[in-house]
């Protein structure tokens, strides 16, 4: 199998400077060379000039002579002299072309790969990151095009896959997990110089060209392989180790900007998240209060929480305590909408906060919750427990400090009156609903 690793492009990228040729004769053998070329056809020719006019005049022999001399030394001069110092300077001149070209090929590529780099620096998150990506795979790919294959987590499965160019369906990369691509494994980029290598991968949907060859290097976020890009090409065209050059660099800095803001990501969510639950925290409700209030936006806002929870604590432990809410919080994100907001306010209150809805509305959802508790409790394992719950909407208070005083208040009320049930605010049609209703 044609492969070869980054530790082996030394040779394939010497040979895209020119490739080396046999040293020319030395000049001075060639000049020797034509002076005794140019000798033996000044004799042959006064010879030819004795044998064939042997009555004419002297002068007549050496004018004959001379036009003889004139006709064989012209070929020789040529191929020996002129035919060389033509083709040497030809050649110098498509070298120095070559090389011209090959700077301006590194200058654009610097200039890329600078454009690329201040693109990545500016990026706020992913979705710009992969943007920015499949514009710098658009610059890089050739006539079969480009792939970049990216997972949110390396443990998981490839989440994102953007396809640039014209690559046929059966050259396209198809992994699962990035696990599964051996660049990625191994940790370095790959040339698959010819489609017999390229079958030989995996992660290949189909069977392809036999001309066709590939560059693959991986992406690494934080030290580990979450992804990969490729590029297809033409078996054994030395440009595939200046496209892996190009594309080695695109992972690396698209890898690093990644960590950074996946990193950001992941501190900002550890800061807004219940560690034992995975709900919100108040840091995320007070965050989400101030936009739907700036917003005017219509919500609902709820104060729940679990009664005599106490009692199951002291009577079965606080392990138990601890999946009895967890128990609440799946009930909860099952019960609400994606769009909702539903935190652990403290101890064993939540807080929910149902966009578009007013009280009453909110009211019903807890209603339905209640009326579900039992059977998630069973499935829990958990001792059975109720809750009770204060209601109100952004019509309530100015602000969600007034806003919270007052669903506290009401679940307050709700405990005060045998709990089990929902207090909705009096302002709302609904005031209140019975236990079990």
């Amino acid at each position: 199998m044609k492969t070869r690793d980054p530790g082996d492009t030394t040779a394939g990228l010497a040979s895209i400077d020119g490739t080396q040729e046999a040293p020319a004769a030395a000049p001075m053998q060639r000049y020797l060379l034509l002076l005794v070329l140019l000798a033996v056809a000044c004799a042959a020719a006064t010879a030819a000039a004795q044998v064939f006019l042997p009555q004419a005049a002297d002068a007549a022999r050496v004018l004959v002579g001379a036009m003889l001399f004139l006709v064989l030394a012209a070929p020789i001069v040529w191929y020996q002299l002129l035919a060389p110092l033509l083709a040497g300077h030809a050649r110098r001149l498509g070298e120095q072309t070559t090389k011209a070209n090959l700077a301006e090929d590194r200058l654009r590529a610097h200039e890329t790969d600078a454009r690329l780099q201040h693109a990545l620096e500016i990026a706020e998150d992913e979705p710009a990151v992969l943007r920015i990506a499949e514009q710098a795979l658009r610059a890089v790919a050739g006539a079969g095009g480009a792939q970049l294959l990216l997972a949110d987590d390396p443990d998981g499965d490839v989440s994102h896959t953007i396809t640039v160019g014209d690559m046929e369906p059966a050259a396209r990369c198809v992994i699962r997990r990035p696990a599964d691509c051996p660049s990625i494994r191994r940790g370095q980029g790959l040339v698959y110089e010819d489609g017999m290598a390229l079958s030989a991968c995996p992660g290949l949907s189909g069977q392809i060209d036999t001309g066709c060859a590939a560059a693959c290097t991986p992406i690494f976020t934080g030290g580990r392989g979450t992804g990969m890009v490729r590029a297809l090409g033409t078996a054994d065209d030395p440009a595939l180790y200046r496209l892996l050059q190009s594309l080695n660099f695109n992972a690396h800095k698209v890898g690093t900007r990644l960590a950074g803001i996946r990193s950001v990501a992941a501190s900002e969510a550890k800061a807004t998240t219940d560690p034992l639950t995975g709900l919100h925290n108040r840091r995320a409700l007070d965050a989400r209060l101030a936009i739907l209030l700036d917003q005017q936006a219509p919500f609902a806002l709820v104060i729940a929480d679990i009664d005599h929870f106490k009692k199951i604590n002291d009577n079965h432990g606080h392990e138990v305590g601890d999946r009895a809410l967890k128990v609440l919080a799946s009930a909860l994100r099952q019960t609400v909408r994606r769009h909702d907001l539903v935190c652990r306010f403290g101890g064993e209150e939540f807080v929910i906060l149902l966009v578009g809805l007013d009280a009453g509305a909110a009211a019903e959802l807890l209603e339905r919750l209640r009326a579900e508790l039992p059977r998630a409790t069973t499935r829990g394992g958990v001792p059975a427990f109720t809750i009770s719950a204060g209601v109100v909407d952004q019509q309530d208070g100015p602000d969600g400090e007034a806003l919270l005083r007052i669903a506290d208040g009401l679940l307050y009320e709700a405990k005060s009156q045998g709990r089990d049930r929902v207090r909705v605010s009096p302002r709302s049609a609904t005031a209140a609903l019975p236990a079990g209703s």
